[in-house]
């Protein structure tokens, strides 16, 4: 056997040994490599961005979660009575300046689904409640009305698909000041006992069309059985943060029917600029705000007023 021969035939054993013997621990080493692209050998991400409700969660293992940081099903932007904390001066066509604000937090208290960071899907039960005043600027800022409602919203999300029940209470009083100034004014005891149900879907990620059903099991003071409520939202999302700041334009419209008013109702029409919350998502809103219809003040319900004005809106 010539001498070239026997160095090729020696190369070959080499070559079989350390395939044999180390090729995995080679290869160990170059999937670990950190020059190597780390997209070649990982397993696609879990978790998502919380800007991204559309993405599939369904492979992401669904937990018990006590006290979750965020709702699978947010307040409607236009809708009047929602659970937020808000602060809005309006003009009132006879009344002149009024001030409606808003006090009122929405909370997660148990979730079962998709885990922090993941897109937001499962089941999660809620509890809420707000205090609803307006004060009459016209007359040194009395109060004239305050409606007080509280859930218990059972919620469930998956993709750009969303659906509530809801446990609701909602009562409204008069101000001292207002009867005191109206002496002859029928106090009511307003009050609705009601099952809600209600449902939304994201047609893109920034718009969500939804529709809402009330039904009164106790009903006193005016009030009777049906309300139905029904809207569009739109809510961009940055495209690009600058400096921290992730504002965008935002706009939203709400009609309202009450079987109290033989399925009459208002919309209410709201637009302007808001701030998003990279992580929770939160919205801080400013804009204008036209409402038309039946008062939005449950004491006055069979009276009409168009609003005008400015305000600012905080939701969770």
């Amino acid at each position: 056997m010539s001498a070239r021969r026997r160095r090729a035939l020696l190369c070959c054993l080499v070559c079989c040994v350390l395939t044999r013997s180390g090729g995995s621990q080679l290869w160990a080493q170059v999937t670990t490599d950190p020059i190597a692209p780390a997209s070649q050998f990982s397993a696609p991400p879990a978790f998502v961005s919380p800007a991204d409700p559309f993405a599939g969660a369904s492979f992401v293992p669904w937990t018990w979660q006590l006290l979750p940081d965020d709702v699978l099903y947010r307040s409607y932007i236009a809708a009047p009575g929602e659970p937020r904390l808000s602060s809005a001066w309006l003009h009132e066509s006879d009344q002149g300046w009024l001030w409606d604000f808003t006090v009122g937090a929405r909370v997660g208290l148990l979730r079962l689904g998709a885990p922090p960071g993941a897109a937001p899907e499962g089941w999660q039960l809620d509890l809420q409640g707000s205090a609803l005043p307006r004060l009459n600027i016209e007359q040194d800022y009395d109060l004239d009305a305050v409606d007080f409602t509280v859930g218990l919203p059972l919620t469930w999300r998956q993709g750009p698909w969303q659906t509530k029940l809801e446990l609701r209470h909602l009562s409204s009083h008069l101000g001292d000041e207002f009867l005191l100034r109206n002496p002859g004014f029928p106090r009511l005891n307003y009050v609705r006992d009601s099952i809600v149900l209600g449902g939304g879907w994201f047609a893109t990620p920034d718009m969500r069309l939804y529709a809402e059903a009330d039904y009164a099991f106790n009903a006193d003071g005016g009030a009777q059985q049906w309300h139905l409520q029904f809207g569009i939202d739109y809510a961009p999302r940055p495209l690009v943060h600058w400096l921290g700041w992730t504002g965008t334009p935002f706009a939203g419209v709400n009609g309202q029917l009450r079987e109290e008013n033989d399925f009459g109702g208002g919309v209410n029409v709201i637009s302007g600029w808001q701030l998003r919350g990279a992580l929770s998502d939160r919205l801080l809103r400013n804009g204008v705000q036209y409402y038309k219809g039946k008062s939005l003040q449950y004491s006055f319900f069979d009276e009409h007023e168009e609003l005008l004005g400015v305000g600012l809106w905080y939701d969770y």
